[in-house]
């Protein structure tokens, strides 16, 4: 995939923002609208904003804010924010405004997949993916690890932390996979397709620790079902799984 023509601005830019990829992927959404939406396939508007805003880790109306500052430059019926461009949303707009539809599909497949990843890795490996694959409401993990240390913090745009998939299998192997909160069990209501589906809910925020710790995928991990994961998560800090089973009662 070509880089953008401004790259050196570009990246710099992203040292002054905390969320660039959510600019990237608003200014795709703005520019192409509808059929952006509808190719990326999370559903409606809101429903698409609430996935992608949990992939980034922001709020929904903080990712919908991303995507309207580029609104008033491209064809769509939202009047957005009408302000000259500034920082990273003008790097972003300068930078891939050349790109055609497909190309800037392929780089927002390969950020929602790889969201911790820094963005020079979007360029030079072969190995990411050009679709949409894995992407859950929150996803679960992003690498696979020997041990199982979490939490180690990689410098990429912002500060990530790593989640692994061995702490999920051991967890998932432990608990089995009906929802540890409603106990929903895809497999018995989907068939095949629901076969092992589960998210994996870290009981202690890996924002909150701040430093590399030993998972305990017993202690530490409960699979939980999308929807019960997003109540779980609708507050900073998160309910704990007795409020969201006692609100079930």
């Amino acid at each position: 995939m070509r880089k953008p023509d401004n790259w050196d601005s570009l990246i710099n830019s992203f040292s002054n923002c905390s969320s660039p990829y959510a600019y990237i992927v608003g200014y795709y959404l703005s520019r192409f609208d509808k059929g952006a939406y509808i190719k990326l396939g999370f559903g409606n508007k809101g429903e698409t904003h609430m996935r992608i805003s949990s992939i980034f880790e922001m709020k929904d109306t903080t990712f919908k804010n991303c995507r309207d500052k580029f609104d008033p430059y491209h064809n769509n019926l939202r009047k957005g924010w009408d302000m000259p461009l500034t920082g990273v949303v003008k790097e972003v707009y300068n930078g891939f405004k050349a790109y055609s539809e497909n190309e800037l599909y392929q780089l927002v497949c390969k950020i929602l997949s790889n969201p911790k990843l820094d963005f020079q890795y979007f360029f030079d490996s072969d190995q990411l993916t050009s679709r949409i694959e894995n992407v859950t409401i929150f996803p679960d993990e992003v690498v696979e690890v020997q041990n199982l240390k979490e939490g180690s913090i990689r410098q990429v745009t912002v500060n990530a932390y790593e989640r692994n998939n061995q702490a999920r299998k051991i967890c998932i192997k432990y608990y089995g996979t009906n929802c540890y909160v409603c106990g929903v069990n895809f497999e018995k209501i989907y068939g095949e397709i629901g076969q092992g589906f589960i998210h994996v809910h870290h009981l202690i925020p890996l924002s909150e620790i701040n430093q590399e710790y030993e998972v305990d995928p017993i202690q530490d991990l409960r699979p939980v079902c999308p929807n019960c994961h997003a109540m779980i998560h609708q507050k900073n800090p998160p309910y704990t799984i007795e409020q969201i089973k006692n609100m079930l009662q």
